[in-house]
């Protein structure tokens, strides 16, 4: 089936897409609110230990004794009561020696409860509480693998009710867990359902919407997830217990099960499983609802099994590129082994890889240091997470005018220097603190929507799935770390910061070595992206698939803007057309009507053809 053929003609963003895509929308919001929760379900509140013979009841946090019971600023110790004492509470009842301590106040002046409150993650437990964090980003990986496979077998809409029911389902029971052990697995499947969400949201919408949309909508989908994480930062003003406010940021996951009846199947995904009934069925409604007509030769059977869907995307390897792979290249087992061979891929593979592992260390990272910052914290997360959303504005207009490889270590460099510079800031200045974190986010949010695009483009066809799924496992591994790295402000509050920095200024300066493909005919195989991008090195020129029926072949030469254009039989005395410089945009496939022997290669705008005998036969449009 020719699908951007019947794209063509339903529209490339009309009312039905326009519908798809805010329902998607809503499946990047909820995962938002989720996967930032944890920066106030297990925040650190102030504690002391609990004093002997001083608190009863009736204390709170803030009391006379701590001044002689308590070796200042130490959170886990007190001084040893004498051990004739009893039952009296005086400073010269306590000897010059420290005792570790086993029950702790806290102070309930910000938050009434958290996990670390409730489950005591003080002292010698410290470590468990950023393990909750670690284990959500274990479940996206394991998440983004499993789920994704299966929205690639079962459909899309399967992919959905599997990742709400994990998302809303784990939500509620961590929220009413009476054991951290219990919550932590719980935080893993919550991790797993918000990544397949997210990861099944954005492929089903993408494939729906034409391509002269595909990277508008790619980038701006990215914008409710920051409006999720920001609508966390409101709720917890608000709700105060760790336990409700889990319970509020996850149970709307479970109204996601009503996608399985208002979400569409992608049209894709039914042609190449051999549905064509109900695909047909989708795109008469697609029509109906956008006011168009489809070709009736379209939609039939013997056209939608003559040639292979070209552009489903896989689920597991979501990016804003559509994966391109001929039946016969699938049933050769990629592996990311093979791209590591070849010398010029192998470097740019490693250098891509760390460029995802920065981009979500650093990402994740500020999400929870934002809470450390000082001033008021609900405000500094606030706007920590709604900075995305100029970062990815910025993104849109810059990334094809500066082109991939400037935009991209532009924003490192420029998240790095901030994230720096704030670690040195003497004190007073924390307003200069908050904006250079701000600033931090911004540039690391705008690196993360471009390596989504960039790596797409480096790793050629047959390995770009494998390549991409590759690089998602390593920004997984760069978000399990990134709450260690956040809770080391308990030891130095700049030192995250000043990690995040350095981080980001290496990626940002091995960015310069990878090929800038704003232009570009991508490269298809290991052979060509070798050469792709090597000074003095021309891929060969690919050809398009032949049109059945109609004696058509289309050239195209790689790293350039020019097409040429072969034929014969088709029109009397125009055996060669060729295209030069001036198309903005060529269709990647023919509307054929071979009964009239007409090929109609769209085109966005008019241009001059060679061969005067040409202009007149109707042979563009």
């Amino acid at each position: 089936m020719d699908f951007e053929g019947v794209s063509d003609s339903l529209g490339h963003f009309g009312r039905y897409q326009k519908y798809v895509f805010g329902l998607a929308c809503i499946g990047f919001l909820i995962p938002g609110m989720q996967v930032v929760s944890i920066t106030f379900v297990g925040n650190t509140v102030k504690h002391r230990c609990v004093v002997p013979n001083c608190d009863d009841n009736s204390t709170n946090y803030k009391e006379n004794f701590t001044e002689w019971a308590i070796p200042e600023g130490d959170q886990c110790h007190v001084w040893t009561l004498k051990n004739n004492i009893t039952d009296q509470c005086e400073p010269d009842m306590f000897f010059n020696t420290t005792a570790s301590c086993s029950q702790w106040v806290y102070d309930t002046s910000l938050f009434f409860a958290t996990t670390v409150t409730e489950f005591d993650l003080t002292c010698e437990k410290a470590w468990l509480r950023p393990l909750a964090g670690s284990l959500y980003m274990t479940g996206m990986l394991v998440g983004g693998i499993v789920i994704g496979d299966l929205a690639d077998r079962f459909g899309r809409r399967k992919g959905i009710l599997m990742s709400a029911l994990l998302l809303g389902v784990g939500g509620v029971i961590s929220a009413v867990s009476p054991d951290y052990y219990i919550l932590l697995l719980m935080k893993f499947f919550t991790g797993a359902g918000g990544c397949g969400l997210v990861l099944v949201s954005y492929v089903l919408s993408v494939e729906f919407i034409g391509v002269k949309w595909r990277t508008f909508c790619g980038i701006n989908i990215q914008i409710p997830f920051a409006l999720g994480e920001a609508m966390t930062g409101v709720l917890a003003i608000f709700i105060r217990d760790w336990r409700w406010l889990q319970l509020t940021v996850t149970a709307p996951a479970v109204l996601l099960i009503s996608y399985t009846w208002l979400m569409p199947e992608s049209v894709r995904w039914l042609v190449v499983q051999g549905r064509n009934a109900e695909a047909k069925k989708i795109i008469q409604t697609i029509a109906k609802v956008n006011n168009v007509e489809v070709p009736r030769h379209l939609l039939d059977d013997a056209n939608m099994e003559s040639r292979p869907v070209d552009g489903t995307l896989s689920v597991t390897s979501s990016n804003v590129e559509l994966v391109n792979e001929t039946r016969q290249e699938a049933k050769t087992k990629k592996t990311v082994i093979d791209i590591l061979r070849t010398p010029v891929m192998r470097i740019r593979s490693l250098n891509m890889f760390f460029s995802w592992f920065v981009c979500s260390l650093v990402y994740y990272g500020l999400s929870s240091n934002s809470t450390s910052l000082s001033g008021n914290i609900f405000v500094n997360f606030i706007a920590t997470m709604l900075v995305e959303i100029p970062s990815f504005i910025f993104t849109f207009y810059v990334i094809d005018r500066l082109g991939r490889k400037a935009s991209l270590s532009f924003v490192f460099l420029l998240g790095g220097v901030a994230c720096i510079v704030s670690g040195f800031i003497p004190e007073g200045n924390n307003w200069l603190v908050v904006v250079l974190s701000l600033l931090g986010k911004f540039g690391i949010s705008a690196a993360f929507a471009i390596v989504y695009i960039y790596s797409a483009e480096i790793f050629p066809t047959e390995y770009r799935s494998v390549g991409v799924g590759t690089c998602s496992m390593c920004a997984r591994a760069g978000g399990i770390l990134a709450a260690f790295i956040a809770s080391l402000a308990d030891i130095y509050q700049p030192l995250p910061l000043l990690i995040f920095g350095v981080l980001s200024l290496v990626s940002g300066c091995l960015t310069v070595f990878l090929p800038e493909t704003v232009g570009c005919e991508l490269p298809q195989t290991l052979q060509e992206s070798e050469a792709f991008g090597s000074s003095g090195a021309q891929p060969a020129p690919q050809k398009f698939p032949e049109v059945p029926g109609c004696k058509v072949n289309i050239f195209r030469v790689p790293g350039t803007k020019v097409l040429f254009l072969g034929g014969n039989d088709i029109v009397s005395g125009c055996e060669s057309i060729t295209i030069v410089e001036g198309i903005l945009q060529v269709a990647n496939s023919f509307h054929e009507h071979c009964g009239s022997r007409i090929a109609i290669v769209l085109v966005e705008h008019r241009f001059p053809l060679q061969g005067s005998k040409c202009k007149n036969h109707g042979y563009f449009s």
